[in-house]
């Protein structure tokens, strides 16, 4: 299980997923959230913040998930990244697993299902 105090990085363009992840990690006992709001924004706070996991959106203006997941990969392959999607484009997807990430969340969470689905990851 992931420690409590680890830093948890949530990458999402919308502003309400992002709210909602928080929530429902804060909900687990996670606090130490940082939040990037594309994959620019991504690949900068994962360098400076080093966190020991990563939720991120793949479908973002400008730098996409993938694209900002392979440049974090050439850095870090070790830390575990669980990417978000609401579409199911199957190339994407084999091409994040490629790269190496822990596992994928259809969006959207809600309530009902966040906190259980977020806590499979935090086992890792």
């Amino acid at each position: 299980m992931l420690p409590k105090d680890a830093k948890i990085m949530v990458v999402d363009d919308t502003k309400i997923i992002r709210f909602a992840m928080k929530k429902y990690l804060k909900t687990l006992g996670y606090e130490n959230i940082v939040e990037a709001v594309d994959g620019n924004d991504a690949v900068k706070k994962h360098m400076e913040e080093k966190p020991a996991l990563v939720f991120m959106d793949v479908v973002m203006p400008g730098l996409t998930g993938d694209k900002a997941l392979q440049q974090i990969r050439i850095r870090d392959k070790k830390t575990p990244v669980v990417m978000l999607t609401s579409v199911s484009d199957e190339s994407v997807m084999n091409e994040c697993q490629q790269a190496g990430i822990a596992g994928y969340i259809i969006k959207p969470i809600t309530a009902e299902d966040g906190p259980e689905v977020l806590m499979r990851y935090l086992n890792i």
